[in-house]
């Protein structure tokens, strides 16, 4: 034996691992908590692996779940509770069973903790507080504790109405009207909710009026009370559920405050010039708020705004000192010892008249021109009126002539004609009223306005400098005739030949005036005061001399006749822009698209423009030229020549493999100065090369990137691309790249398959088809599929692959696929084949029963039978009587059934031990034995036995050998190898051997029992106690 291998597979899950080792101990790790794994063990020679032992059940601990709860979720019943929900951890985490949840409840707003404990996945939480967030983590725990908890889930109760009231409440009074109330919300506990507001509640001890306030903070200042009156107040904080209880009531008195109202009925009696009697009645009572001590007396001058205050303690008041004609508005207010109450609504009183004490003021004129104006001003102020001003006196003087002139008004404006231009005239003003003619003011001067000068200047004479320039130079009028301040010129130039004039200003005496060439003129000037313009002096006759054009050629136009070529016309300019002798036209040419220009020059008014590029917009303009110099160049027109077909390729040409099949071919249009018109599409095409027939592809695309789809993969593609006009294509330019490897599209040929033993076959196959490997075949994948549905795939770079590992007897469908760097491509369709038949496996689950005087053998069929099962083979032993003092001699009993019976039934001779196996056959002959089990009969006395051996000492000394007689039952069992389930020993006791019933022998008995005291004396141990069937124990 060179190796042992273990088969372990996984009873929950399916899986299964393989180990080999060359000990015949194994030790496993990484296996999974509260797992059942069956674990089976074979032998290998050199040659190969012989049969696996029947299977070693084992059954691992519970730990704690390696993963939390998922899935939590919660329902809201009520402000106080609420549902919590969750699935269990995933299967193959929960390593046990899972016996109960742990919850942790933290309040995030106090901090504090709880645990719970649920048997079941869903949690009813009450007796909470309303508006809290409770933040529940979740862990399973098994027998073997708890495992992890689950992420935070946080719930908020819902709210209700506040359970206290607001606390600190206190109101401070301010004043005789307002008073100011604090509080704070109430204890966090109690809130319940976001308090929304908070509702005061208030009534008046006086009157019995109650009223309620409403605010969304935590102060009021509260300004309507009423002076010296007794509050009760009280306050409730609000959720979004309700109003929670009141506080306990507080209770103000506002102070004394001034009167309300003022006194009543003021009035006026004795009134004269220079004084006046009031009289009026106190405030209503209701409204003195106290005892009146005083009444304020505020008078105003309502002519002047002067103000001053009278005081009374009585009800009436002389007031002397005043002034005549004025009106004196009064108002009066009472006063309590805390202040002055409103003041009465407004009293006037008027005093009589008297002469003016001072002169009228601020005499001006306006609209004044070189023979009137008007004359204006103000009253004497009113404080020295003294009456109703009835007259105006104006004394006047002519300040360069001293005349004297009076005028009368009986307003405050005059409008005084006749007067001289530019004079200036003093004028002196005083009022009367009915009592008498006042003072007379300052003297104020006036002066006429000018007029338009009666002359023209004199002196007029010119200089021609240019064909265009000439300065014209005059002397003013003379001083007489001016008429003012001359401020301007004014100059007129006409055209003789149009008619045309022009006037230029100037307030020099002198004037370069612009003219134009080639032209004759007339120059007048004439002399302006700040009223206007005098008369022109006689006219200047000027005649310029030949100049440049000042306007361009007319009616511009082109027709285009090609891709190369324009024809551009035109007509002369106006005659008045000629300034000359027109003696040739030049053509200025900018290409727009590139910004190139160039001129010709012509006598004629067309001009052909030849060997232009093709589709360019051509900006042509035309300037004429006299002798002297050009004139300015004509407004653009823009001819575009006619398309062509491109001259170039379009260019960037780039390939994009999205995969295999699919190619993204793009580029860019041809240059500009190339592309000879608009570019309407593209010719497109692609030819596979490098293949057994050429392909070629065609299309027509307006963008400038096109997609190929089911290309063939990792196959030389030419791309080739040409842009057109609406005249035709240009020259193409290509692009070779070769597509992507893809996964064969189709699998390998010729496959057969040749078994060559029950347990091997020869597989071969040819390589896929060359146009459809898309790639380079780097590797092939063989797949075995069982019957029962299990495959195995193997790995190969050849096109053929020896397989060692079948089972005997087992029907296979097998296929290959071949695969690139891209991946794997089809299988082959499967070929089936059933490997020969070969020995069976042991039979399993052999046991051994006692049933009074014989024993009864019991098997299962084989896990594999390798075959038809033909007969089974039922060997035991027992000690021989003639050798037994000899040694270890044993005679073998052989029983041959038929494959249809899996028990049989033996009798049993008192004292004796059994040595049983079973095998069975197909038609290549019979297999492997199982595992040897000892079956031990009723022993003459009680003797803990260690060994085979001790038990077939056993036998020594017994006179005869038992009869044996067989019989064969055919009931179906199963092999059960039993582990102790501590270190437990068998006791042969004295049995009976008695025979049974006609034709079923006895059967032996046996006895199991515990270790005593000397056991350990006696060197017993685990190792070295025999595999015994009995009633207590198990694998």
């Amino acid at each position: 034996i060179i190796s042992y291998t273990i088969s372990v597979s996984v009873q929950e899950t399916g899986e299964s691992f393989t180990y080999t080792t060359s000990d015949t101990t194994y030790s496993f790790t990484a296996l999974k908590p509260y797992r059942t794994y069956d674990i089976t063990i074979a032998a290998s020679t050199s040659i190969g692996t012989g049969p696996f032992s029947s299977s070693y059940v084992l059954v691992t601990l519970e730990e704690a779940p390696s993963s939390a709860p998922v899935n939590v979720s919660s329902s809201m019943i009520t402000s106080t509770s609420f549902v919590l929900s969750w699935d269990p951890p995933a299967y193959e985490d929960q390593n046990g069973e899972i016996i109960h949840y742990v919850i942790d409840v933290m309040v995030q707003e106090t901090g504090a903790h709880f645990l719970l404990q649920a048997n079941t996945s869903l949690l009813n939480l009450d007796n909470l507080a309303p508006y809290r967030t409770y933040v529940c983590v979740i862990a399973a725990a098994t027998s073997a504790g708890s495992g992890p908890f689950s992420d935070t889930h946080t719930v908020q109760t819902l709210e209700d109405v506040p359970a206290g009231s607001p606390l600190n409440f206190s109101v401070s009074v301010t004043s005789s009207t307002s008073a100011y109330l604090t509080w704070s919300p109430p204890s966090y506990e109690k809130q319940n909710g976001e308090i929304l507001e908070y509702v005061i509640s208030a009534s008046v001890l006086e009157t019995g009026e109650d009223f309620d306030l409403t605010v969304t903070w935590e102060s009021l200042d509260l300004m309507t009370l009423d002076p010296y009156r007794s509050y009760l107040f009280s306050i409730a904080a609000a959720t979004s559920v309700g109003l929670g209880p009141y506080t306990t009531v507080v209770s103000v008195k506002t102070p004394e405050d001034v009167p309300y109202e003022p006194p009543l009925n003021l009035s006026a009696s004795d009134v004269a010039s220079k004084s006046a009697v009031l009289n009026w009645k106190p405030p209503p009572i209701n409204s003195q708020n106290g005892e009146i001590i005083l009444y304020a007396i505020n008078v105003t001058v309502q002519e002047t705004g002067e103000r001053f205050q009278l005081t009374s303690t009585t009800t009436n008041l002389k007031v002397n000192g005043l002034k005549p004609f004025r009106t004196y508005v009064c108002i009066i207010a009472a006063e309590t010892s805390v202040g002055r109450g409103p003041f009465s609504p407004t009293f006037e009183v008027k005093t009589l008249e008297d002469i003016p004490d001072e002169p009228p003021v601020n005499l001006t004129a306006t609209s004044i021109t070189s023979t009137s104006f008007d004359l204006s001003w103000d009253p004497p102020p009113y404080e020295s009126q003294n009456g109703e001003i009835v007259l105006y006196v104006i004394n006047v003087t002519v300040l360069e002539t001293g005349e004297q002139l009076q005028w009368n008004a009986t307003n405050t404006m005059l409008e005084v004609t006749g007067l001289k231009p530019f004079r200036t005239y003093a004028c002196r003003l005083a009022a009367s009223t009915s009592v008498g003619l006042g003072p007379f003011g300052p003297e104020v001067a006036f002066q006429t306005l000018e007029d338009v000068p009666s002359g023209s200047p004199i002196n007029v004479a010119f200089v021609v400098l240019s064909p265009t320039d000439v300065v014209l130079t005059w002397d003013p009028p003379n001083y007489e005739e001016q008429n003012g301040k001359i401020v301007q010129y004014i100059v007129e130039v006409a055209n003789n030949q149009t008619g045309e004039t022009q006037q230029f200003s100037t307030p020099d005496n002198s004037l370069n005036i612009i003219l134009k060439p080639y032209r004759t003129y007339m120059l007048l000037v004439a002399a302006a005061t700040g009223i206007g313009l005098g008369p022109f002096s006689d006219p200047e006759t000027v005649v310029t001399p030949e100049g440049c054009p000042s306007g361009s050629p007319r009616n511009l136009s082109a027709v285009v006749l090609s891709s190369t070529s324009i024809d551009v016309s035109w007509a002369p300019p106006d005659d008045e822009n000629h300034n000359g002798v027109i003696i040739h036209y030049t053509i200025s040419v900018t290409v727009q698209e590139t910004g190139d220009s160039f001129q010709h020059q012509t006598d004629d008014l067309k001009f052909q423009l030849t060997d232009l590029r093709p589709y360019r917009t051509h900006l042509i303009s035309v300037g004429a030229s006299t002798s002297v110099c050009p004139g300015p160049f004509s407004s653009e027109i823009s001819a575009k020549t006619l398309e062509d077909v491109p001259d170039a390729p379009p260019t960037s040409l780039e390939i994009v493999p999205l995969s295999p099949n699919v190619i993204v071919f793009a580029w860019n249009p041809p240059p500009y100065e190339n592309q000879n018109g608009e570019i309407i599409l593209y010719n497109v095409s692609v030819e596979l090369t490098g293949a057994p027939d050429t392909l070629m592809i065609q299309l027509e695309t307006a963008g400038e990137s096109i997609t190929f789809n089911d290309l063939k993969p990792y196959t030389n593609h030419t791309f080739s691309v040409a842009a057109w006009t609406s005249i035709g294509i240009g020259p193409f330019d290509n692009i070779t790249v070769v597509t992507p490897q893809s996964s064969p599209s189709a699998p390998p040929t010729n496959l057969t398959v040749n078994v060559t033993s029950s347990q091997s076959a020869f597989i071969a196959w040819d390589l896929v088809p060359l146009d459809q490997q898309n790639g380079i075949i780097v590797s092939y994948t063989v797949s075995l599929t069982r019957s029962s549905g299990s495959s195995q795939l193997i790995e190969t770079t050849e096109t053929s692959l020896s397989v060692a590992s079948l089972l005997p007897y087992e029907t296979y469908l097998i296929g290959v696929r071949a695969a690139t760097i891209a991946g794997e491509g089809p299988y082959t369709d499967p070929v089936a084949i059933t490997t020969p038949e070969d020995v069976p496996d042991p039979p399993q689950n052999v046991t051994a029963e006692d049933t009074g005087s014989s024993f009864r053998v019991s098997w299962d069929p084989p896990e594999r039978a390798n075959g038809i099962l033909l007969n089974y083979e039922v060997m035991y032993s027992i000690p021989s009587i003639n050798l037994v003092q000899s040694g270890m001699q044993y005679e073998d009993v052989i029983v041959v059934l038929p494959a249809e019976n899996t028990s049989l039934t033996a009798e049993a001779e008192p004292g004796l031990t059994y040595t049983i196996m079973v095998r069975c056959s197909t038609g290549v002959g019979y297999g492997t034995s199982s595992t040897a089990i000892v079956y031990i009969n009723t022993p003459p006395q009680n003797k803990v036995l260690d060994s085979p051996a001790e038990i077939a000492g056993l036998a020594v000394g017994l006179v005869a050998a038992a009869a044996i007689g067989l019989a064969v039952a055919g009931v179906a069992a199963a092999i059960y190898l039993t582990k102790g389930k501590g270190k437990n020993k068998y006791a042969l006791s004295q049995g009976s051997a008695a025979g049974g019933p006609t034709g079923e022998p006895n059967a032996l008995s046996f006895k199991n029992e515990a270790f005593g005291a000397g056991d350990a004396e006696a060197g017993l141990t685990e190792s070295t106690a025999p595999i015994v069937a009995n009633e207590e124990s198990n694998l």
